[in-house]
């Protein structure tokens, strides 16, 4: 992989130029194709430009040009110190994120499409591009509410509130389209021990004075917070989607502001970001707890009746005024969501910590861990670390309960991978926590099975009780150690998918029948007139059998997740479509005991069939039907429908990942998201919506690995338990969120 210095006027940074497609090449932006090239095509451009925790990300619509029949790609430029064009890389999606960033750098970004082989040009390009600027989100370190007598003789303090003359000064939020890169002071990225010296800034105080309004009285809210930012803009969201976010400062150079709250029992919160010298947004926004009528809202008492609720519903069924305190502290310890006894006082604010302590003791997870490419092969080598006792990395094993909550999706470390126990749960971080419960309520206790390929079976969490090492067993382990993955497989561990994370989030019976290298169409070769399976797993490696396994053991679900098609695009002897050739294969039917090495496996498989239902001896079967990957498709649909009528089925498209054509991933994948809307299967494109992206060679490192023969690779096709919690369970969820 090459390797490229990314540079401007005041900082020299390393930029991983990605090539994806054979023919595509690092060079200058050459002179235009007239033969490609559509000057009835608008200029591609940005549909949107965020500043993310951790990175700046570009979306846009498709390109349309109509001398290019497959589509064509985007390649992303930024502009050096020397003030022309440098690759920064060419990708197939409609999303990238430029993880290369630096607290208070600025660069300036161009797009331009490129035809599929890398080697012309299908559009012309901005030249004057879109200068971004990159700052970590602010930390809210303080919200002291007051209620004053607003008489002349007391009159509340005053509030910082924009003057006219200032709010006509106020730059537009919308990215400044520049032809230079903007020159700002040179920023370091901080240093682990100047990290850990913010640990403590990340607890918010929050402090109430004479809380009760009364007549002729306004209450204001002071915030303090810390970081970095030429200004800084204040926003006021409320819990109540049907009240919009207003703005109410649009830029204050300082780093606290009195603010005037005039809506009575409503429940707000502060959102805060930093600006650039333009003022433009040039970081994530960061947001405070829910406070209504100056108190907090996300108390720890009325988390403990939401959570409850989830769970038990003769909690459910009440209201949460109608407990005291007392109560619902009581019910925490009898449902065993809090130990050991003792109370908990009205009011106290709602940490991470309190929050994983009960979500983890009343849901009873196990505890997990979150492990990247760092850790895969060798604790020896890459041990674990924590910064002090108030932060730690997401892979650090000593906070159980902390490292459980982010393993499943409900608290997201930050980009340094820092989960601050201490820290109160944010109004952003309730909202999602609230969807998470809302999906327990609705799945705990029910079935979700899944069927698909190794993105769907999952390559698992490295640091769990192997301890890090990759303790790889055959395939043929013992069936019946492994009780909801439906195949023998490898250890259970390193064997972690979607289906694991939803299943035992939300208290679910999962069963997983995927297998790695599984694929739509099916795979042979000829033997003499007949065909047969390219190797002994080939019957569990194809989807549609998979699903026929499911009903041959009498399996009934309430939820299916599934993927596939990838592996597809790499079998050469399985067509695209078209293929009427007869195809006659001898098939063992499921897990025939002769496949299996160790004959006490073998013993196993044949002495309990009621659970295995394989036919012992060869059967003729014809699989003309399922020759080509586009038959294969249909007839899992088919499968699907006729097996599990009025069931909610969820397909996952993967991400994307850095093996094979990339135009083959992107060709077979839309063709499987247009038969599944066919069926009326609801779709989740992570191609194209996912965070997760196996050319980012910095994502890959953090949330990807691969292991094969005990050699970790960087292609990004396998997310590690990190990868899985960010990149792929928030789109699902969303997806389940929809479909309630």
């Amino acid at each position: 992989m090459k390797k490229r210095k990314r540079t401007a006027a005041a900082v020299v940074s390393v930029m991983l130029i990605i090539t994806l497609i054979v023919g595509i090449t690092a060079a200058s932006v050459p002179t235009v194709s007239a033969a490609i090239y559509d000057s009835s095509s608008p200029l591609p451009s940005f549909s949107s430009i965020e500043v993310i925790d951790g990175g700046i990300q570009f979306k846009w619509d498709p390109y349309t040009n109509n001398n290019c029949p497959y589509g064509v790609f985007y390649r992303i430029y930024y502009r050096n110190a020397k003030g022309s064009w440098t690759r920064m890389i060419t990708t197939a999606a409609t999303q990238y994120v430029d993880a290369d960033v630096h607290i208070g750098v600025s660069f300036c970004y161009t797009i331009r499409c490129v035809t599929p082989d890398g080697k012309e040009f299908a559009s012309d390009y901005n030249d004057n591009g879109w200068t971004v600027t990159y700052y970590d989100a602010p930390t809210v370190t303080s919200v002291i509410s007051r209620t004053k007598d607003a008489s002349p003789t007391g009159s509340p303090e005053p509030t910082e509130a924009p003057t006219q003359a200032a709010a006509a000064e106020a730059p537009t939020e919308d990215i400044t389209a520049t032809g230079n890169t903007v020159e700002t002071p040179q920023t370091d990225t901080p240093t682990e021990d100047e990290i850990a010296e913010e640990d403590e800034s990340a607890e918010i105080e929050h402090k109430d004075d004479e809380l009760a309004p009364t007549g002729g009285s306004v209450n204001t809210d002071t915030l303090t917070w810390s970081g970095q930012g030429a200004a800084f803009r204040v926003y006021r969201k409320y819990l109540d989607p049907s009240i919009e976010t207003e703005v109410v400062s649009n830029s204050t150079a300082q780093n606290s502001l009195t603010i005037e709250n005039t809506k009575e029992d409503t429940v707000y919160a502060y959102q805060i970001c930093a600006l650039d010298k333009y003022g433009a947004v040039a970081s994530a926004v960061t947001s405070t707890p829910y406070y209504v009528n100056g108190a907090l809202y996300c108390t720890r008492n009325r988390w403990i009746y939401d959570l409850l609720s989830a769970k038990h519903s003769e909690v459910a069924e009440t209201e949460f005024s109608d407990w005291t305190y007392e109560e619902l502290s009581d019910a925490a310890h009898e449902y065993g969501a809090l130990t050991p006894t003792g109370y908990f006082n009205d009011g106290v604010s709602l940490t991470r910590q309190f929050a994983a302590n009960t979500l983890v003791n009343l849901f009873g997870y196990t505890p997990r861990t979150l492990g990247n490419a760092y850790n895969v092969m060798s604790l020896s080598k890459y041990p674990f670390n924590k910064l002090s006792g108030a932060a730690y990395y997401a892979t650090d094993t000593a906070n159980k309960n902390m490292n459980t909550v982010a393993y499943y999706g409900w608290i997201t470390p930050d980009r340094y991978n820092r989960l601050f126990p201490q820290r109160d749960i944010s109004a952003d971080e309730w909202d999602r926590m609230m969807d998470g419960l809302m999906l327990y309520r609705q799945w705990n206790g029910k079935t979700v099975i899944s069927f698909g390929d190794s993105g769907m079976q999952g390559k698992g969490n490295i640091v769990n009780k192997n301890g890090g090492e990759c303790e790889n067993s055959w395939r043929d382990v013992n069936r019946k150690d492994f009780g909801n993955k439906r195949f023998p497989r490898y250890n259970r561990e390193l064997m972690e998918g979607p289906i694991e994370f939803i299943g035992e989030k939300y208290g679910m019976i999962h069963r997983d029948y995927s297998w790695a290298g599984a694929s739509m169409g099916t795979e042979l070769k000829e033997n003499g007139n007949l065909y047969e399976f390219t190797d002994n797993a080939s019957y569990k490696s194809h989807v549609a059998n998979q699903i026929r396994t499911a009903v041959r053991e009498n399996q009934s679900a309430d939820l299916i997740l599934m993927n596939g098609g990838d592996n597809d695009e790499y079998a050469a002897s399985i067509p695209y479509s078209g293929n009427d050739q007869k195809r006659i294969v001898y098939d063992w039917g499921y897990s025939a005991p002769d496949w299996f090495s160790v004959e006490a496996h073998r013993e196993y498989h044949q002495q309990h069939p009621e659970i295995y239902h394989y036919t012992d001896g060869k059967v003729s079967v014809d699989y003309t039907d399922e020759a080509s990957f586009v038959d294969g498709v249909k007839t899992t649909f088919a499968l699907i429908e006729e097996s599990f009528p009025d069931i909610p089925v969820v397909y996952v498209r993967s991400h994307q990942i850095d093996y094979g054509n990339l135009l083959r991933q992107r060709f077979y994948q839309e063709k499987v998201l247009s038969l599944a809307d066919d069926h009326g299967i609801a779709t989740v494109d992570l191609f194209n919506l996912s965070v997760l992206d196996g050319f980012n060679k910095r994502q890959v490192a953090k949330y990807c690995y691969d292991i094969k023969k005990g050699i970790a690779s960087n292609s990004g096709i396998h997310p590690n338990a990190l990868g899985y919690s960010i990149g792929y369970l928030p789109y699902i969820e969303a997806k389940l969120i929809e479909l309630m």
